[in-house]
């Protein structure tokens, strides 16, 4: 099978840099200042996964030393290597790389990964002394301060003394000034983030320093020069968290997260596999604010069946590994910047019964779908070939299977089968749903709406006719990063251009990568009406049965602060299902609301504050409202001028602090029109005693305009941001890169960070022998809201727009809906004069 394996391509010299962007005449611009000759050659890499490894992609991780026959072996059947610098040569990797067809640079290409410490120093002779400045302590002042209040990546001075680097690490809790080191594998522990330990990890050689750097593993000019296309980075688990009790290091994951970044911008064209360090990818550990999703290409996950301590079949960690960890995993791995999972299980002395060997690769690869390689404890044994021999004899037939993120444990949690929450908006419908796995990943996704002509007759969605939405990339739901459970998905996806207070069926099906493939074929659907109804408008079924769990990951409507009356609403949430519309509210003291005459529940179906009954003091007009348990007719401005039938009204429990109520969302006043005629309306609470009010003057249901920029700005910047134009603003710059942000929504960049390797480039490109300039750059598939301009120039103020100069070469489909566009300046550069290039970024 071919890998689209991202490799170094070195293309004829280009002399570029990126100049601060600019604000001209109404467009905003990004300049590639372009000089033809001599310079280091551009390398491209693609984040994310490596297109086309799967569970079919065989790999090998040895730590052995290589004999030509083992060489040529590896290169025959294995599509990845994992190795050890010290035990192979420059030579033996280049010819590992060639493939089966001994030929680099052509489809069969087998990556090499070079084994590096990260989060350990395990070089001969340690500790070092260093700078003395070290071994470093947690700076907080106990665990349960956030990792955002560090402000000292270094940390604070070991109380113990600091005769050591700055990179080493203390144990805060009994600080002897000795840094600390692994009391199985002898390695000391590493602050990652700390400065000084880059050069090290960068510049180390096995002839200076008895252990490979990043330049000896993937260049051909230092050291060993072994030109591998990868590092396999190890001992992320350093920075742990501090409940699981091994370390005490959990405060050094900012640095570590920082550390992997810089390796990624550092080292463009090379893969980057990283060794577990699975609280990263758990929104339910603190770590997961800082991922290293974005710039890992692979993730291994090493003893998930079997593990190396020889003392048990399966290792007692496995339910955990399946239940709580392996669908959080799958759900990072399957986002657009995701990365592909491989599985390292170990062999035991005595052997493992074959029922057990057999056991571990159905896990692995037939279930969770991740490629897997068997080895001893040492990684030493003899090459195998026993998980393409598993694949031969069980080929994937079957559609993926649905997961849960939600276990936090080692039990099975209940799957959730397709689209789990409909959340509306002005002309969309945000649906979510959770994981789902299969032996031939990646998974995708196929979104399919239909609109209802009526949700009361209408069965259900007809799959054959809906709109399908094939292979959509999910976004990822703000809830989900603050932890998982009932309510909480990892993915989302926003269907627009739907027509506001019309109905739509929405389901999602997933389906895997074999050939041909196979979808699920789950008729889970939910019913969502869009329109302007803001937090209120969440699709979910509720039961009233005073058990809240149904409201878990819903945003609340409207929160305030106690106020001192006798019933005081401070929280206030609304959704809805086909059938009826709920309400979710708290109070500051216990209350029996509804029980009486004294709590209402006003509406103003028309969204006119003008018309129907003045409720109370606020400017709210009330077409409808319910008293007790009945509700009543306020269209002509009276408090109660009719009865409404089919009421369906509930609440529970009774008296309390919290209530969940729902309403008919068919009920109809006595002439039989419908008392909700739109899909925009507002909601007012209120209570006699001491005339209070929740909600002010109502919850409006109206949100601010969509569209992709917008929508863009909303995911990154707070309420108060949005409302500062110095922080959200067109042309302001959140991370102080000089980057503004709509040049960054352009280009789909996030508007938070200053490193940017996708930023547009310039490149030399041959065809049919003649020399051509290329620009190449990530653009937002229409309806963008932007124009992008290329122009050219030979003096930095006159800019010449016409579209002739350019001719469009290339446009591939990316992740997020967009495109790597790649534009040729029309004539060769032969017969181009010097001159300057830019995109420029234009609002529509």
């Amino acid at each position: 099978m071919r890998i689209n394996a991202v490799r170094e391509h070195v293309r004829p010299t280009l002399t570029r840099s990126l100049a601060r962007p600019r604000f001209f005449g109404g467009v905003w611009c990004l300049c590639l200042f372009l000089l033809l000759g001599g310079g280091a050659a551009i390398s491209v890499k693609a984040n994310g996964p490596l297109a086309g490894f799967n569970v079919s992609s065989p790999y090998l991780i040895y730590y052995g030393g290589w004999t030509s026959a083992q060489v040529d072996f590896a290169r025959r059947n294995y599509r990845l290597v994992i190795l050890v610098a010290h035990n192979v040569s420059a030579s033996q990797v280049a010819a590992l790389r060639a493939g089966p067809d001994n030929i680099v640079g052509t489809a069969d290409d087998v990556l090499v990964l070079g084994y590096l410490s990260l989060g350990e120093d395990t070089r001969p002779g340690g500790p070092f002394i260093g700078d003395r400045e070290g071994p470093r302590v947690d700076p907080r002042s106990s665990d349960s301060e956030p990792l955002s209040s560090i402000t000292n990546a270094l940390g604070l001075p070991s109380p113990g003394g600091t005769n050591y680097a700055s990179y080493y690490l203390d144990t805060k809790a009994s600080p002897d000034g000795l840094p600390d080191r692994n009391p199985t594998y002898g390695g000391y522990y590493i602050n990652a983030g700390a400065p000084a330990w880059w050069p090290i990890l960068k510049g180390m050689t096995i002839a200076a320093d008895g252990n490979a750097g990043l330049d000896e593993l993937v260049t051909t000019n230092v050291g060993k020069g072994l030109g591998c296309d990868g590092v396999f980075l190890d001992t992320l688990d350093t920075c742990a968290p501090n409940s699981w009790g091994g370390t005490t290091y959990e405060w050094t994951a900012p640095g570590l997260q920082g550390l992997i970044q810089r390796i990624s911008t550092n080292y463009p064209a090379r893969i980057l596999m990283g060794n577990r360090g699975l609280f990263f990818f758990n929104p339910n550990y603190k770590q997961y604010a800082y991922t290293i999703r974005p710039y890992v290409n692979m993730v291994m996950f090493e003893s998930y069946f079997n593990d190396s301590d020889n003392s048990t079949e399966i290792t007692p960690s496995f339910p955990d590994n399946k239940y709580d960890w392996a669908p959080k995993l799958n759900a990072e791995a399957g986002r657009p910047d995701g990365f592909n999972v491989v599985s390292l299980d170990y062999d035991q002395s005595p052997p493992l019964p074959q029922s057990i060997i057999n056991q571990s690769y159905q896990e692995s690869m037939g279930i969770q779908g991740w490629t897997q390689y068997r080895t001893d404890p040492t990684l030493t044994s003899a090459f195998n070939t026993n998980a393409s021999a598993w694949l031969a004899t069980n080929a994937d037939t079957l559609p993926p299977v649905w997961d849960s993120t939600a276990a936090q444990s080692s039990s099975a949690p209940a799957p959730r089968v397709g689209i789990q929450e409909a959340a509306v908006d002005d002309g969309s419908v945000t649906a979510r749903w959770d994981v789902a796995r299969d032996q031939t990943r990646p998974v995708w996704y196929n979104v399919y709406y239909a609109a209802c002509t009526n949700a009361l007759t209408t069965p259900g969605l007809d799959f054959a006719t809906a709109t399908k939405l094939p292979h959509v990339t999910p976004a990822l739901p703000a809830s989900y990063t603050n932890g998982t459970g009932p309510g909480i998905y990892p993915y989302e996806y926003t269907i627009n251009g739907l027509s506001n207070g019309v109905p739509y069926f929405v389901a999602v099906r997933a389906e895997d990568s074999a050939s041909p493939s196979h979808e699920d074929t789950n008729s889970v659907t939910l019913l969502a009406v869009p329109g302007t109804n803001g937090a209120a408008s969440n699709f979910r079924q509720i039961t009233i049965d005073g058990d809240f769990s149904d409201w878990v990951g819903l945003p609340w409507a409207y929160q305030g602060a106690p106020d001192g009356n006798p019933v005081n609403f401070i929280k206030v949430q609304f959704a809805n299902d086909e059938n009826y519309l709920y309400g979710h509210f708290v109070l500051a003291s216990n209350a029996a609301p509804f029980s009486d005459i004294n709590t209402h529940l006003f509406v103003d179906s028309d969204n006119n504050a003008q018309t129907g009954f003045q409720a109370s003091s606020a400017a709210f007009g009330s077409e409808w409202m319910i008293e007790g348990s009945a509700g009543y007719d306020e269209r002509n401005g009276g408090f109660n001028e009719g009865v409404i039938s089919g009421l369906g009204w509930a609440l529970a429990p009774a008296s309390g602090m919290e209530f969940e109520f729902r309403v008919s969302l068919s009920a109809t006043f006595s002439d039989g029109a419908a008392i909700l005629g739109t899909n925009t309306f507002r909601l007012l609470l209120q209570d006699n005693r001491g005339s209070e009010v929740a909600t002010g003057n109502g919850l409006t249901y109206r949100l601010a305009p969509g569209g992709p920029y917008e929508d863009w700005r909303v995911f990154y910047f707070t309420p108060a941001e949005l409302a500062n134009p110095a922080i959200s603003g067109d042309g302001a710059d959140a991370s102080g890169d000089g980057i503004p942000n709509l040049v960054k929504y352009a280009f789909d960049l996030n508007p938070r960070i200053v490193n940017h390797p996708s930023l547009p480039a310039g490149f030399i490109e041959s065809g049919g022998g003649t020399n051509y300039f290329d620009i190449q750059f990530v653009g937002r598939n229409p309806p963008a809201g932007v124009l992008y301009l290329p122009q050219l120039s030979t003096n930095l103020i006159a800019w010449d727009g016409n579209p002739t100069n350019f001719v469009a070469v290339g446009s591939v489909s990316s992740t997020n809906n967009t495109s790597v566009v790649t534009l040729r300046l029309a004539p060769p550069i032969s017969a181009a004069s010097y001159q300057f290039v830019r995109i420029a970024i234009q609002k529509q």
